[in-house]
């Protein structure tokens, strides 16, 4: 396309070349005013083919850890999680060695804007809590409250250790989407048109048992592929909470059913509410995943030994299930005395238990084969 778009250029200036001896002299202008606009073009399309962007899209039915699954593909927590419905608003998290934060001020804004550099991370997230909940408590009496909107810039680790393996100088943003059923305001409406090309992670939470509420999930599923306006073939769909199979005597074969049943259930009611898109349907990526012992497994290794070991008795407190092979091994009940060796073996177990592996290649494998239609 580079040397299309080069090709091009030449044939206009020979072609201006040839015209410009014919034409009367007021015409001129006209002519070096179409080759500066041609320009100009030209250059911003090869600037955008030599600096491609691609953005990861994260939306999620109702409780089904998407926030989680945003700090996860971050390496950190830095987006507000909780257990009633967070999401207020869209965060766009870009790719920096430098960590900064703006809430972007909005119409009738509750909640403290402004831009902060040189910011922690425990920081980011008090300050998006606070508009958050802010916004969460106001919008029912206050109609045309508009959502927070936030940019943070981040060295966020699917960028900062190549896990994705992707073509020299591609710059890549999260776009943390709000629950698609708050998205009233033009703020939202914009974000989301950005998403017609992005790669859009949609979790579903797989712990839920109620029939009529998996019927309800899946129905928005369906709402939000349809708002998102894009091809289920640049979507990839995690059955987050897939952990809680674990406990069942027959763990293997109950998680399989549940995956084959869910695979096949939200293929259905894709396909009868969007038949123009049957094809794509069919090669729908489904992927396990529990996001929050995946990213209790990427806390546990970082070098800050408080840090470590708060993630350890959050991991043994919630996830005992998946580690507790390794803990009848471990010498000492406190997670402030584990060996570093001990650390690693809990976070590794895990790592393996959660899926994050499969996830993460899954992710790699269909980045790569629809890079060119998502940047």
């Amino acid at each position: 396309i580079e040397f299309k778009a080069k090709l091009l250029a030449q044939y206009w200036d020979n072609f201006q070349t040839e015209i410009s001896q014919h034409l009367p002299e007021s015409y001129q202008s006209e002519i070096q005013e179409l080759s500066n606009n041609l320009e100009k073009a030209l250059n911003q399309l090869i600037y955008e083919l030599q600096n491609p962007t691609l953005t990861l899209a994260t939306t999620g039915t109702t409780s089904s850890g998407k926030s989680t699954l945003v700090n996860l593909l971050c390496g950190a927590e830095i987006v507000p999680v909780a257990v009633s419905e967070m999401s207020a608003g869209a965060v766009t998290i870009e790719y920096s060695t430098e960590k900064s934060l703006i809430i972007y001020e909005t119409p009738g804004a509750l909640w403290e804007c402004g831009e902060w550099r040189g910011i922690s991370d425990d920081k980011i997230y008090q300050r998006l809590y606070q508009a958050m909940i802010s916004y969460i408590e106001n919008r029912e009496t206050q109609p045309n409250l508009a959502c927070p909107q936030s940019t943070i810039t981040y060295p966020f680790r699917l960028l900062k250790e190549s896990q994705l393996q992707l073509p020299k100088a591609t710059r890549v943003r999260i776009l943390d989407l709000p629950g698609l059923a708050y998205v009233g305001d033009q703020g939202n409406a914009n974000v989301i048109k950005q998403c017609r090309e992005a790669l859009c992670i949609v979790t579903y939470n797989s712990a839920e048992t109620d029939s009529q509420k998996v019927k309800s999930l899946l129905q928005e599923v369906v709402q939000q592929v349809k708002d998102l306006g894009g091809s289920p073939a640049r979507m990839l769909f995690a059955l987050n909470r897939i952990d809680v199979f674990r406990a069942d005597r027959s763990w293997p074969e109950s998680e399989n059913r549940f995956v084959e049943k869910a695979i096949r259930d939200i293929k259905n009611e894709l396909t009868e509410q969007l038949k123009e898109y049957t094809e794509d349907i069919e090669n729908l990526k489904v992927v396990k995943l529990s996001t929050w012992p995946a990213l209790l497994s990427l806390q546990i290794q970082n070098q800050d030994d408080i840090y470590s070991a708060d993630a350890c008795k959050k991991a043994r407190n919630h996830f005992y299930g998946l580690i507790e092979d390794i803990l009848e091994d471990l010498p000492v009940v406190n997670t402030q005395k584990w060996t570093r060796h001990d650390k690693n073996r809990v976070a590794q177990a895990l790592w393996q238990k959660s899926y994050g592996e499969e996830f993460q290649q899954n992710l790699r494998e269909h980045i790569n084969k629809h890079f060119p239609q998502l940047v």
